[in-house]
C-alpha cells in the first residue's frame, strides 16, 4: 500500500481554545495574577471593585482568515513594573499561541484592568479567603429566647 499523496482532513481550532491558551499563558509571567470580580459592585457603586464576570485574565480573539488579533485584560500584582510585565505578557502569549496552534497572532493588545496589592495575592496563594462581613442587626432588634 502506498500513502496518500497529501494530508487528509482538516484541523479547526475554535476561538475559545485560543482564548484559553492566551489566558493561561499570561499567568506564566511573574507579576501577572488572577483577579475575580466581586458581588459588592452589583449591589451599588463601589470604587475599585469589579462586577461578576470580570474575572482576570481574560482574552478575546478577533480573527480574519488566518490573522489572529487578541485583546488581553489582565491584573497585576502591585507594586510591579507595569510596562515590563505587560510587554512580557504580550510576548509570551504570542509565543505560546504560535507554539500550540501553529499560527502567530499579528496583534496582541494588553489592557491592565486591575492592580492587586501583593499582600492580597500572597494571602490568596496561602489559602486565605475574605468573607463578607455578617449583616448588622437593626437597632431595637431583640433576641427571642428559644
Amino acid at each position: 500500500m502506498t500513502a496518500p499523496p497529501g494530508p487528509v482532513g482538516t484541523l479547526t481550532i475554535e476561538d475559545r481554545v485560543i482564548e484559553r491558551i492566551a489566558t493561561r499563558a499570561v499567568l506564566d509571567i511573574p507579576g501577572a495574577t488572577r483577579h475575580q470580580g466581586t458581588v459588592g459592585s452589583l449591589l451599588g457603586s463601589t470604587a475599585g471593585r469589579s462586577i461578576i464576570g470580570s474575572d482576570l485574565p481574560r482574552a478575546t480573539l478577533r480573527s480574519s482568515g488566518s490573522a489572529l488579533r487578541i485583546s488581553l485584560d489582565i491584573a497585576l500584582e502591585w507594586p510591579c513594573a507595569v510596562a515590563d510585565v505587560s510587554r512580557r505578557s504580550r510576548d509570551h502569549v504570542i509565543d505560546e499561541v504560535e507554539r500550540l496552534t501553529g499560527t502567530r497572532p499579528v496583534q496582541v493588545d494588553v489592557t491592565v484592568c486591575q492592580l492587586v496589592p501583593r499582600r492580597e495575592v500572597q494571602r490568596r496563594k496561602s489559602g486565605f479567603i475574605d468573607l463578607p462581613a455578617p449583616p448588622e442587626e437593626p437597632a431595637g432588634a431583640e433576641e427571642v429566647p428559644s
